[in-house]
Order: structure tokens, then sequence, then C-alpha cells
């Protein structure tokens, strides 16, 4: 199987000109958002979409992304620090980002390397954690495609790291989550009562330049979100694996547009009762979606019509996005202050607790 042709960087489409546009904007909140004139918001906000690139991370991520034919690391990436990290969290009212790594994740083709990559990650996010406490939760890298790597990962970083859920990117060469193959990994999680936090990548079958010029970020991130999504539908995983819980990024990519269409097209199979015992609105709705760089009028109108707003989290995708771009865009959907709240703080806030349960 080939692991190469997703696109670096959830926001890894950017041009040179988009990514020091990002910073700039990110320098410029910084310039003002401390002045005595605007003082700092009382934190209370909870961004469950929050990445962080260890220092030992850059390196195979460059070599990835020369051999990929992408170009190098994003000045974005390159400017990232905890204390970036931290200031644009107190400029804005977060409380708590819990810290994941973006595209590619930690595969790079190589079992043994990738599971070493994985601990050095995991033992990253919880020193940072460790060192401001309260400020920083932890979704976990784990090596998959590697199960057996997998499930050692998931046991140091869960009853060790204390970490919050395992992150997992939408699919790994040519299999989705939903495969046969990682079943051992998910009834694990359903046993422990664990979060499954996702992030998209573009796929083998479609990543990188079928249309030339535009890459993998803004059409494939979606479409392999729903993939993962049916794919662990239609394995029963949503109906069986009743004690953990689904967290999917960037509104579910398609699914709330798509819902319908995915409904009819299985109400036909022989184990619909097995795989949505009460019907494939219900499964999709009690998953959780999360907002981040999807603050945009018609993708929350049909998140919103379609999931109920204890099912949305609020997410960022720092540092590709700032925070107040974010908020920013949220705020001036017209949501209420209920759904504000529910959004930004409360649902984060019960489904992180959930884990401690």
């Amino acid at each position: 199987m080939r692991f190469d042709r997703c696109i670096s960087g959830c926001a890894c489409g950017v041009s040179r000109r988009s990514a020091l546009t990002s910073m700039a904007a990110f320098a410029a909140a910084a310039a003002t958002g401390t002045s005595a004139a605007q003082p700092l918001p009382a934190p209370s906000i909870v961004d469950t979409h929050h990445h962080f690139f260890p220092p030992q991370y850059l390196e195979p991520l460059a070599a990835w992304n020369d051999k990929a034919g992408v170009p190098g690391q994003t000045p974005i990436q390159r400017a990232w620090t905890v204390n970036r990290a931290i200031e644009d969290m107190d400029r804005n009212g977060v409380a708590k980002a819990v810290l994941s790594i973006s595209t590619p994740g930690i595969w790079f083709g190589e079992a043994e390397a990738a599971r070493k990559m994985a601990r050095i990650c995991n033992d990253y996010g919880a020193e940072m954690a460790r060192a401001h406490p309260g400020r920083f939760g932890l979704f976990a890298s784990v090596p998959m495609p590697d199960v057996d790597g997998t499930l050692r990962e998931i046991e140091y970083a869960l009853d060790v790291l204390k970490a919050d859920g395992i992150g997992f990117m939408t699919s790994y060469g040519d299999k989705w989550p939903g495969d046969a193959m990682f079943a051992p990994v998910f009834e694990e999680l359903n046993r422990r009562k664990a979060i499954a936090y996702f992030h998209p990548l573009a796929p083998n079958c479609c990543g990188g330049t079928l249309i030339p010029t535009v890459t993998g970020s803004p059409i494939e991130y979606m479409f392999d979100t729903t993939r993962a999504v049916v794919s662990l539908l239609v394995n029963g995983a949503f109906a069986k694996l009743k004690d953990m819980r689904f967290l999917f990024s960037h509104a579910g990519g398609t699914i709330p547009m798509v819902a319908g269409r995915i409904a009819n097209a299985l109400k036909g199979r022989k184990d619909i009762a097995e795989i949505a015992p009460d019907g494939i609105d219900a499964e999709l709705r009690k998953l959780y979606y999360d907002t981040a760089n999807s603050f945009y009028a018609p993708t929350i109108a049909a998140l919103t019509s379609y999931v109920p707003s204890t099912q949305i989290l609020f997410g960022t995708d720092f540092p590709y996005l700032t925070i107040g771009q974010n908020l920013d865009g949220l705020r001036k959907l017209g949501l209420s202050a209920e759904q504000m709240t529910a959004i930004t703080r409360d649902n984060g806030v019960r489904l992180l607790a959930s884990r401690r349960g």
C-alpha cells in the first residue's frame, strides 16, 4: 500500500501569500490584543482542534514533503511555538485547547519509525499539558496502520499520559477506519470508553493533483472525512461501539449535505437493522463534529439543521487559522447565545469530562 499521496497540513494547500497573510493576522492580533484599551476576555472557551509541532516532528515532515512533491514546511508550521499558542488562547478567551497532530500524521511508511514518532509527539504534548496546568489536553497520535503498535500506544497514552483521547487520520493508504483490519483498535477504545478524534487527509485514491494547481485540502479533506464516517457506519461501528465517542473535523466534511443520500442508498441493505437499529440519521446525529475552518454560513447552516447543537464542538485549526478568525466567523452567523455557549464551551467540557467518567 502507498501512504504518500495526502497533502501536508490541515491548510496545506495554502500558498506562500496565504501563509504570510495568516501570519500577519496573527502578528496584528498580538500587537493589539493585550493593550489596556482591550482587556483580555475571561477564559472559558474549549478548542478541540488545535495543532502542535514538536521539534523532532519537523524533520521527518520536511522529508515527507520533499518525497511527496509538496513544498517544504509552511512558514506557519515553522513559526509555531508553545508561547504563541498560549498567547492566541489568552487573547481570545480560550481556557483549554486539545492538542493533535495534523496531516499527514506520524506514519511515513515504516512501522518502527511511526511508533517512535508517536511516542515523541505524545510525550511532547503531555509535557505541554504538565507545564501549563489546565490549558492543554491531548488527542494522542498512534502509528496506524500498525495495529499492534497502535494498541500499545493507546495503553501508554491513556494509562500513563492520561490523554483525553486518540487521534486518527481519516484513511491509511487504501483503507478507511471501518475496515476489519482496524476493528481491534476501536474495540479497545470502546472498552475504555474513550474518545476517537479524526483528522482528514487526501487519500491514495484522490490525493494531491487530480485538478492541477488544486491541492487536496479544500476538496478531498471534506470527502475523505465523509468516507471515514460511512466506512464506520456500514461496518456497524457506531451501532456496536456504544461506549466510545467519535469526533470528526471540519463540520463532518460533507455528511450534513449528503446524509439523506446515504440513508436512501443504504435502506435496502439486509443488515440495515444491525448497522443502524434506529435509522441512519440517528447514528450520524449522535456523532460529534467540530467547527474548525468551517465558519461559513452554508456549512454551519447545514450542520446545525442536521445535528443537535449538543453534538457540535468549537475547533480552530490553529496555527493554520487564528482562534480569532474562527470566533469572528461564527459570531457573524446569527447563532443564538445558547448555541454559541454550547458550541464554544459546554459541549467540549462535557465531552472531555466523559473521558474522566
